[in-house]
């Protein structure tokens, strides 16, 4: 009886060792990931929480488009059909089953058969900053009474005029239903691509219209500030040609390519451990997700030189705070600068935000009561505390 009484003893000593040893907390100050997701505000133009609603274009699976090819009387082509659908594809396509981690596929059906003449002249189409809905929309009917034949129902449709067409300055996405003018239904959403593909944005403006297309905001400003303001070039919804253009982590957590699993979620006042691993890398943990109310978080997690950020030019822990009820190009996600004042790099102050073990270690919010320091890090990614108080 005694060597069993000791044998009980060893356990319950072990089980208190075990449960002591976890991180400090971990069982009263996390909740299930869900109670982070922020519902997304119907009010608020493309709202940055969860179930936002717009004939959005799918997320996960297969994204189906349906591509043309555009000329104008007055800017005829000097390329073919066929090397600008290759200047888009396949690479804007592999920046999403990469950035997506496999779960999206952008499958595009293209007729590079020939340029189709539109009915007016490239500019007198209007095409400026501010372009309306309706003048919008009155060149994407154009193109297709241009293309004078049945497209099968689709996702998104893109139309591409020839790359000298210096009229048609800039690549927006229409956001309503797409149809003919004797009303036939051809897509959820249209991507009209222009000069500024070419000349600036390169195949990557593909991926940030059609991240509109799937109801992602706009994060840089729409007041005519710097494109970096809020969020400097950490995600292809803000500086395309940013060094680090991968998506948030919680925006591929609203898309569907991170699981609850990969997300930890911090609910109450304590101190909390976790480790994460780079965004850019499959598998494992990827962020922190702070509740502050009901429509405002602060997010950590780890970006590296890696994939699709592999010209970073600073990596480690970056942190954000995400607003559902800030509008499209007024801020919805702001990236919290760790150094400020640096002078940043790549030609943004906010492009070195990051928290790192061998350099600025600790980050306080006093107007949300939060710290985050970093207090470890390894090959495969870093270890935070995070303070509430």
């Amino acid at each position: 009886m005694e060597f069993l009484h000791l044998v009980v003893q060893r356990l319950v000593w072990l089980a208190i060792t075990i449960f002591a040893s976890a991180t400090p907390g971990r069982c009263l100050l996390e909740a299930n990931a869900s109670a982070c997701k922020l519902t997304a505000s119907q009010d608020i133009y493309l709202s940055a929480g969860f179930g936002y609603e717009l004939n959005c274009a799918p997320t996960t699976g297969t994204l189906r488009a349906f591509m043309f090819f555009v000329d104008f009387d007055d800017q005829g082509a000097i390329e073919t059909p066929q090397s600008l659908h290759d200047f888009f594809l396949p690479a804007a396509a592999e920046w999403y089953a990469t950035s997506s981690y496999g779960a999206l596929t952008l499958n595009v059906t293209a007729d590079t058969s020939c340029f189709y003449l539109m009915p007016s002249r490239a500019d007198s189409y209007g095409w400026e900053r501010g372009l309306t809905s309706e003048t919008h929309q009155k060149y994407i009917q154009d193109a297709l009474d241009a293309y004078g034949q049945a497209i099968p129902p689709t996702d998104v449709l893109y139309i591409v005029p020839m790359a000298n067409a210096t009229a048609i300055s800039f690549s927006p996405t229409f956001m309503g239903d797409v149809e003919t003018r004797a009303g036939v239904y051809v897509a959820k959403k249209s991507v009209t691509f222009g000069l500024d593909a070419y000349t600036a944005w390169q195949y990557l403006v593909l991926n940030h219209e059609t991240g509109h297309t799937m109801c992602l905001p706009d994060y840089y400003p729409f007041n005519g500030s710097a494109t970096g303001l809020f969020i400097g070039g950490w995600d292809l919804m803000g500086l395309i040609s940013g060094p680090s253009p991968d998506y948030f982590a919680w925006d591929k957590w609203r898309l569907g390519w991170l699981s609850d699993e990969q997300m930890d979620c911090v609910i109450e006042a304590g101190s909390t451990r976790h480790t994460l691993s780079p965004i850019e890398t499959p598998g494992d943990v990827k962020a922190v997700v702070v509740k502050h109310n009901n429509t405002d978080v602060l997010v950590a997690e780890v970006r590296s030189a890696l994939a699709l950020d592999e010209a970073a030019c600073a990596t480690g822990v970056l942190l954000y705070t995400v607003s559902t009820t800030t509008a499209t190009g007024e801020g919805p996600v702001r990236v919290l600068d760790a150094r400020p004042g640096s002078g940043g790099c790549a030609g943004d102050e906010l492009n070195d935000a990051t928290l790192t073990l061998d350099g600025t270690s600790t980050y306080t919010s006093s107007e949300w009561g939060i710290q985050v320091a970093v207090v470890g890090s390894s090959q495969d990614g870093f270890e935070i505390q995070i303070d509430i108080s």
